[in-house]
């Protein structure tokens, strides 16, 4: 059975009026949180679940807090779109959740935390007051930003029940480049500094230890690696401005890696 906001409302007000703490959980992906919470009884938010709006032509969707990451990528899939978050764990957490923890992957270095994705928002006080922020265009800059103290705030505003966030096209093409990393300070310094100035942003950009290389499938030495996307002339282009750092021979691998790698990096660190 589907949970509403009202639901989850009544619900909050009921542990106001006893003093009984509550604990907000989602998916269970993420359980510890590195967060400890002393609390009398368990919120769940996993049947609050479901995209409410979604308008292909401006890019913008709206959807439940319990919905799965992996839901709105079919459904903005199948439009040519796609929604830039990729916490590590996978597509299998919620969206509220994402966006309450403001977890983020890879593709950070491009597109932002959820914050900077984030459109409106929806939640409950804990006195069991629905309150919405923002809205569902992309051109809403009226009154207080509530939306964007909502990511990251790990629901000590509220519980999460609905989230607008801001889509990307996909591109035309995509590829993953590896280069093999001296493990120096001196030189990762030098290669971030030549990453930062390079004329496109790269989707993504990650640094793995060369334990956390080797269980991708890669050589087991510290690796950078770059996913670069666009058509083929910026392919091209960003191949070239790649080679151009001087720091040794980008090889492509299989863009499987980035979903191998969210999902065998733990998030408490492990």
């Amino acid at each position: 059975m589907t949970v509403t906001t009202r639901d989850i409302a009544a619900l909050v007000r009921d542990a106001a009026a006893t003093g009984t703490r509550l604990r907000v959980t989602a998916r269970g992906t993420w359980p510890t949180a590195n967060r400890p919470v002393t609390a009398d009884a368990l919120l769940s938010v996993t049947e609050c679940t479901g995209i409410v709006d979604y308008v292909p032509g401006d890019l913008t969707l709206t959807a439940r807090a319990g919905t799965p990451l992996a839901d709105i990528t079919r459904a903005t899939r199948a439009h040519g779109q796609w929604l830039a978050l990729d916490p590590y764990g996978g597509d299998a957490g919620s969206i509220g959740a994402t966006v309450a923890t403001a977890s983020a992957g890879p593709h950070a270095t491009a597109f932002g935390t959820p914050r900077d994705l984030l459109l409106g928002v929806e939640f409950v006080t804990g006195m069991g007051d629905i309150v919405r922020g923002g809205g569902r265009v992309v051109k809403n800059v009226a009154g207080f930003d509530l939306v964007r103290l909502t990511a990251g705030a790990w629901g000590t505003l509220g519980v999460i029940t609905e989230v607008t966030v801001r889509l990307r096209a996909l591109p035309d093409a995509h590829e993953t480049l590896a280069l093999g990393a001296a493990d120096e300070p001196a030189a990762f310094d030098a290669l971030a500094t030549g990453l930062r100035g390079l004329a496109t942003v790269p989707f993504a950009c990650e640094l793995v230890s060369g334990t956390l290389a080797a269980r991708l499938g890669l050589p087991g030495a510290p690796t950078l690696l770059v996913r670069i996307a666009g058509n083929a002339e910026s392919l091209r282009a960003q191949r070239d401005g790649l080679a151009r750092l001087g720091a040794g021979a980008f090889r492509q691998v299989d863009d499987a890696v980035w979903p191998a790698l969210r999902t065998a990096e733990s998030p408490d660190g492990a």
